[in-house]
């Protein structure tokens, strides 16, 4: 059987993303040197502070809209992205379930359950875990029911299927 991969992230959204940071603070930095040869002296606060709202705004825009890519496989589950990829085998686990957040902006989470908690956090330290344990936030729902298929096809036996979040959203 293939593995089944859900990318996740966008490229179009970090181009835009990149364009406007950049656009921004270029606005800024022009803003305040302008600014400086009239001597207008709130232009020259208001430029920095464009210029950092496009820095921070921008920086933040494009690492939400990252590509990243879940692996559904034989031998377990993959994440890659750059700078911090991980892979767990379905040994190393007890069950496997999947949790959709409410709100506004709904995401998918995925929720797993080792055999040896201790061990596995030991070995796996790349792998995201929060205080409620091993939940890995995905960027939005769209990929819900790819992930539910993979989980399905090559993990019956630890799929348990969507469960609560454990925040009750």
């Amino acid at each position: 059987m293939n593995a089944i991969e859900i990318p996740f992230g966008n490229r179009a959204e970090r181009r835009a993303a990149l364009a406007i940071q950049l656009g921004l603070t270029l606005f800024g930095a022009l803003l305040m040197f302008l600014s400086y040869a009239d001597g207008h002296v709130a232009a020259m606060v208001v430029g920095p502070l464009v210029a950092l709202g496009g820095l921070v705004g921008g920086g933040v825009w494009r690492r939400r809209a990252r590509v990243r890519r879940l692996i559904v496989e034989q031998e377990g589950l993959r994440w890659e992205e750059k700078g911090g990829s991980w892979a767990v085998p379905w040994y190393e686990l007890a069950a496997v379930a999947l949790a959709v957040s409410g709100g506004d902006k709904r995401s998918l989470w995925v929720h797993l359950v080792p055999v040896d908690p201790q061990a596995f956090a030991a070995t796996y330290q790349s792998v995201p875990s929060t205080v409620h344990g091993h939940w890995i936030q995905l960027v939005d729902d769209s990929g819900g029911e790819l992930l539910d298929l993979g989980l399905r096809r090559f993990a019956p036996q630890l799929y348990r299927g969507f469960v609560p979040h454990f925040s009750g959203g």
